[in-house]
């Protein structure tokens, strides 16, 4: 489904709002790259402190307003599962507290995005073979000491009018018998319904945030800077601990029931 905002020209007055804010954006980008790589060079977990602040920043600069309802679990470690509409969910997400993104593997070599992928600290796993030891193992060293992970489940991003089925099988980790009896999993649904101008629309497809079809990274978030931005709501549902299921399939269900609650509250609030 396209964009209809998305088919508007570009005026000149936007192209300079948007070289305005992709500047700024990378001159705070470069400022705050330096204390990371100190911090990081130094193995400490401070350095992700550095990540959120620099989207809290982003999202300033870009433009981008959240509003949250329902009540993040503060018990850690914690495996948040969402939707996912576009790569601006990100620093709508990490804005919020400190978190590590799971994404396939292919996001590492995207020209711009993998490098701030990596900065970020995003754990690449290989989708196919995530139930193999090694994929397992290396998601259990990352979420055992007391971190959130976030997961888009449905395995790919949306115009945000459905939340398509959750893939079980990116679930499986947390069934490893060390992760299953001390982490809680929590839905969290991402929706963006009222733009630049204001206007507020009980559909999600009006509005510039997804990204989800044929149109180019760079076009999209050259088009989305041009805008004064928009504003982002997020819900949590209510978590549980991973040890009240019985398997992933009964995990993925409860979660996508969540996902797809948190939606329909969102569009009833809008």
């Amino acid at each position: 489904m396209a964009t209809p905002h998305i088919t508007a020209p570009i005026t000149p007055a936007q192209h300079v709002k948007a070289g305005l804010k992709f500047t700024t954006l990378m001159v705070w980008l470069f400022a705050m790259l330096i204390p990371f790589l100190i911090l990081e060079g130094l193995k400490l977990r401070a350095s992700s402190q550095i990540v959120r602040i620099w989207h809290l920043g982003a999202r300033k600069i870009t433009g981008i307003k959240v509003e949250v309802t329902g009540s993040p679990n503060e018990t850690l470690p914690l495996l948040l599962l969402g939707n996912h509409t576009s790569y601006l969910d990100i620093p709508v997400i990490n804005a919020l507290f400190t978190v590590n993104f799971i994404a396939k593997s292919e996001v590492r070599g995207w020209p711009g995005i993998g490098f701030l992928a990596r900065c970020c600290q995003t754990i690449f796993v290989e989708r196919r073979a995530i139930k193999s030891h090694e994929q397992i193992k290396i998601l259990r060293d990352k979420i055992l000491p007391d971190r959130r992970l976030v997961l888009f489940a449905e395995g790919t991003s949306t115009d945000g009018t459905v939340v398509l089925p959750f893939k079980s099988s990116l679930m499986e980790f947390v069934f490893d018998e060390k992760i299953a009896e001390v982490c809680h999993v929590q839905p969290i649904t991402v929706l963006c319904l009222k733009d630049s101008a204001g206007g507020s629309s009980p559909e999600p497809e009006t509005v510039l945030y997804p990204w989800f079809d044929d149109t180019t990274l760079a076009f999209h978030f050259w088009r989305f800077m041009a805008t004064s931005g928009c504003t982002v709501k997020v819900h949590f549902s209510p978590s549980r601990a991973v040890s009240e299921f019985d398997n992933r399939k009964e995990l993925t269900r409860w979660a996508h029931a969540g996902v797809q609650n948190g939606y329909d509250i969102i569009l009833k609030k809008a």
